[in-house]
């Protein structure tokens, strides 16, 4: 299998959204310093990250864009004065819900005033950001993440195709992501009485994205109608939540008829107790199984449902997420004590038994691990980093894999057809450090 395109999504409203609250915040031992109480206006922040996530295999980070929130907005400008910027790219990630949710309906209804702000909105950015050259682009488009488009209602056509209408008049031709995919969604038009909600794919809606993903597909509240609930409760080993993540999946790409890509989307497990713990959703631990490694439902959900599911047309995989906190969805290396004790009254409230603290980078090296044939550094023979020298993986004397290493030295060599059996690492610049994967059969040779 040929490496896919790995996007993250990022958070930049810390440390605002600190306040709402977190499960690191509630465990014991006390944890140091909260993960999610960095300054998102620090470019040093997006600097780490960048760094912590270009050489794990994390191709873009999807920043968060809200319409009413032009300060919080000010973030992304932070974030690309990154001085290791050219080491990822990024796109937005557009909260179209924003323009005017019904939280009752749980819909967005488009109407002359929100099309008005949605195109306002997008020319805005598209004019700041599409032109940098670090800007991610699939097939050349400038990329496009709109978030909960699933609870569109109304004239959602008119809103998405007067919106590309205008772009192109001013030279732009967006390639648009629809987060369509989920177990229920809000019928484009509702009826007159009774729910509105329907577990149906909305065919008119999605066919109006270039692709479709879901931002998370895991739910907890026992409420949700049209929910496989019950079917994940507990260790994800032992429940149901693979084979029902792909048959949606796959669900979506026959309601298009395979016109519409699919794109996966995984987590390396969630816990919104420490931001809403009255609503009582259940926690997906990060632990596969009880005593397996807190990177270990990340790498199930990438081998076995991310894998399966990846369009070749459009080979890109979507984590939830870098840094979000407040449902403690992060692959953001973290420190910290394993434990399962928290400070409620029953010392389990939040975590619900299953362990957390710790965790290090074991999520982000599943990701590595599941993109990568090899990585490491490249330094000279004084031990000095070298940036932005050109490493290959070479077959039978065939290059099979070429990058080059960042700004701090390190590459990842990405899997395609020709990495597998013996492998001989080269570098035009100095000597080479190898970490290999599995993948790699029999001897890696390194060769300077």
């Amino acid at each position: 299998m040929r490496s896919p395109l790995v996007g993250a999504y990022y958070s930049d409203w810390f440390p605002s959204n600190s306040t709402q609250g977190t499960l690191r915040q509630h465990l014991l031992p006390n944890q140091g310093a909260d993960p999610s109480k960095v300054d998102s206006a620090d470019p040093t922040v997006a600097e780490q990250a960048i760094s912590e996530a270009s050489r794990n295999g994390i191709n873009f980070f999807a920043l968060d864009y809200w319409p009413s929130r032009p300060a919080q907005n000010e973030n992304i400008d932070a974030f690309l004065r990154a001085s290791n910027l050219h080491d990822i790219k990024f796109c937005i990630l557009y909260e179209t819900w924003d323009l005017g949710f019904d939280a009752a309906h749980e819909s967005t209804p488009v109407t002359p005033l929100m099309e008005f702000y949605f195109d306002l909105g997008l020319l805005s950015f598209a004019r700041t950001y599409f032109p940098n050259p670090n800007y991610l682009r699939i097939h050349g488009r400038p990329v496009l993440v709109l978030y909960l488009t699933r609870t569109l209602t109304g004239d959602v056509a008119g809103m998405i195709d007067g919106a590309r209408r205008l772009l192109e008049t001013h030279g732009y031709d967006p390639f648009l992501i629809g987060d369509e995919i989920y177990w229920r969604v809000t019928a484009t038009d509702p009826p007159a009485t009774g729910s509105w909600f329907t577990p149906t794919p909305q065919s008119s809606r999605l066919q109006l994205f270039d692709a479709v993903t879901a931002y998370s597909l895991y739910i907890g509240d026992p409420d949700e109608p049209f929910s496989p609930w019950q079917d994940f409760v507990g260790y994800p080993g032992r429940t149901n939540i693979v084979a029902d993540e792909t048959h949606l999946y796959q669900e979506y790409a026959r309601a298009s008829a395979g016109r519409v890509p699919v794109i996966p989307d995984v987590q390396p497990g969630v816990n919104t107790r420490g931001v809403r713990l009255a609503v009582n959703e259940p926690a997906e631990p990060r632990q596969w199984l009880r005593g397996k490694s807190s990177g270990s439902t990340i790498e199930h959900f990438l081998n076995q449902i991310a894998a399966p599911v990846v369009e070749p047309s459009l080979p890109v995989v979507f984590v939830t997420s870098w840094n979000e906190w407040n449902e403690d969805t992060a692959v953001q290396p973290v420190g910290g004590s394993p434990t399962s004790r928290d400070d409620s009254p029953t010392g389990a409230e939040y975590t619900q038994g299953y362990t957390y603290g710790g965790e290090g980078a074991t999520a982000l090296a599943a990701i590595r691990d599941f993109v990568a044939v090899a990585w490491g550094e490249v330094r000279s023979d004084t031990g000095r980093s070298l940036a932005y020298v050109e490493v290959e993986a070479l077959r039978g004397g065939k290059p099979v894999s070429t990058t080059r290493t960042d700004a701090e030295g390190w590459y990842v060599l990405r899997r395609t057809s020709g990495t597998t059996g013996p492998l001989t690492i080269e570098s035009t610049g100095g000597q080479v450090s190898l970490r290999a994967s599995s993948v790699v059969a029999g001897r890696a040779d390194i060769h300077t």
